[in-house]
């Protein structure tokens, strides 16, 4: 398979695969990205505005990813004790759910404070 899903040099499976979201088909750049409206000024900005957004979904994508490692390797060193087997017993998921619930909890509250925090600081610059 090509680059991106395009191409004809697929490997013998008669299948290209898509790997665009079904957002890129609203985008409406066509072939040519840097076609658009009027200058080319506004392509410019347009593409840089839209990397920026690209850039920002990776990072915050990769964000989640390091959350579920290290929430991974948390309930795993605290509820894991004994020799690992294929699955797990009722006391390891019960710990793992309660470890999950106890950060997410956390997190929930920490992010409330701090949300309540910047709305006073905005209030009081008023």
């Amino acid at each position: 398979m090509g680059w991106f899903g395009g191409g004809s040099d697929d490997g013998g499976s008669g299948e290209a695969k898509s790997f665009t979201s079904d957002d890129a088909a609203g985008y409406g750049g066509g072939a040519n990205m840097m076609s658009g409206g009027g200058g080319g000024g506004s392509a410019a900005s347009d593409g840089a505005a839209e990397m920026q957004q690209m850039s920002m979904m990776l990072q915050q994508q990769m964000l989640v990813q390091q959350v579920i490692n290290d929430l991974s390797d948390k309930s795993y060193e605290k509820c894991i004790t004994s020799k690992p087997t294929e699955t797990l017993n009722g006391t390891q998921v019960a710990c793992v759910k309660a470890t999950v619930n106890k950060w997410m909890d956390t997190n929930e509250f920490i992010t409330g404070r701090l949300e309540k925090k910047a709305q006073q600081q905005q209030q009081s610059q008023y």
